[in-house]
């Protein structure tokens, strides 16, 4: 078998193993390490010293007698996702910083794809700290098990998504002729129908863009739009499904952006049904933009229930929702804002939330302005 040594994209990343030094991971037991099952890493740059446990060779495909290279392991992920390892590695490197990461290898010498999770990075930041060190651990069942469900959220959105496509094209006819007839109940009640397929197709597109973030695949179609425009469409729909609420669009015009409106629109409605779901009835929820050198910042405010510091890094993950007295009786997925954050970091923006318990929260995000 023909040795893959990966070295056209290992630049300024090999080392040469140390098999005399004791690799020993500080401050954590290795009777911890044994029963999780893991792998342990160490890096010197000074000294050119790369050691890995034996549970790491194992992973990577390696005989527990033999000494890989950082090189050699680096050569057995596959090239899609290489690049991206080494870049964030080197970045954490530079700037002293833990790192985290999710990709699949092929073993050397059993040639089987397993998905691995690392967690690394200096245990003293310094300007001066050469080393490296980090855990290393198998999520291949997991990741099969996402894998398939997000095949399957794929399968049953499409299948759904293509009657409602149908009933809302009836309702639309049905609507013309009820006009002409003017019968009034009949109109009312394909309104109130037309807001309830509305509801499901925003919901089903959540799924199917949760199921390509997870699967690493927002395919995003770019145009130029108007963002004040995008802005009043959403609004005044949201204004239909939910009266009880105040929703006021401060003054933003002549904003036009290169963006997939589409997807854009999502993260609009996402926030706005946030605000809406977490703020009492009556209370104003104001939505304005902003200008900021090379970027558009987008707000929505509500006076809300708020969320507390500590909760504030979790919800932009997958599933997580706040659970609190509060928040129990709220429905949702915990889905909306992961996919949200996922679509403006494809279009190279940033997305946050300023808040204070039983003050309100303001959700931001950012998209680039070019010209």
């Amino acid at each position: 078998m023909k040795k893959n040594t990966g070295r056209e994209d290992q630049e300024n990343t090999k080392f040469n193993p140390d098999e005399s030094a004791l690799f020993q991971l500080p401050d954590i037991p290795k009777l911890a390490i044994k029963a999780a099952n893991i792998g342990t890493w160490f890096i010197d740059e000074r000294t050119g010293t790369f050691l890995s446990s034996i549970r790491m060779k194992e992973l990577h495909g390696y005989h527990p007698q033999e000494q890989p290279s950082f090189e050699a392991l680096l050569a057995q992920i596959p090239k899609k996702y290489r690049q991206k390892v080494i870049r964030i590695m080197k970045e954490a490197k530079n700037r002293q910083e833990t790192f985290y990461l999710e990709y699949p290898v092929i073993g050397f010498h059993d040639q089987q794809q397993r998905w691995l999770r690392v967690l690394g990075g200096s245990d003293q930041p310094s300007a001066g700290n050469k080393q490296f060190s980090g855990v290393i651990m198998d999520i291949t069942d997991l990741k099969q098990i996402e894998l398939r469900r997000n095949r399957f959220i794929g399968m049953v959105n499409h299948e759904l998504k293509t009657p409602l496509t149908a009933l809302k094209a009836y309702i639309q006819l049905l609507n013309k002729w009820a006009k002409q007839k003017k019968d009034g109940f009949t109109i009312g009640a394909l309104s109130k129908l037309e807001k309830q397929v509305k509801k499901m197709t925003t919901m089903i597109n959540g799924f199917l863009n949760f199921s390509g973030a997870e699967s690493g695949k927002i395919h995003l179609t770019k145009m130029d739009f108007d963002m004040s425009k995008l802005l009043e469409e959403v609004i005044e729909e949201h204004s239909d499904i939910s009266p009880e609420h105040v929703i006021t669009l401060l003054p933003c015009e002549g904003r036009v952006v290169n963006a997939d409106r589409e997807k854009i629109e999502q993260v609009i409605i996402n926030l706005i049904s946030n605000a809406v779901k977490y703020s009492e009835p009556k209370k104003p929820i104001e939505v304005s933009c902003q200008q900021e050198k090379t970027k558009l910042k987008l707000n929505i405010k509500d006076t809300g229930i708020g969320i507390e510091q500590t909760d504030i890094d979790k919800l932009f993950k997958p599933h997580s929702r706040i659970k609190t007295s509060k928040t129990e009786n709220i429905s949702g997925f915990g889905i909306g804002l992961y996919v949200s954050a996922e679509i403006i970091k494809q279009h190279g923006g940033d997305i946050g939330v300023n808040s204070q318990p039983g003050q309100g929260s303001t959700f931001w995000f950012t998209l680039p302005v070019h010209g």
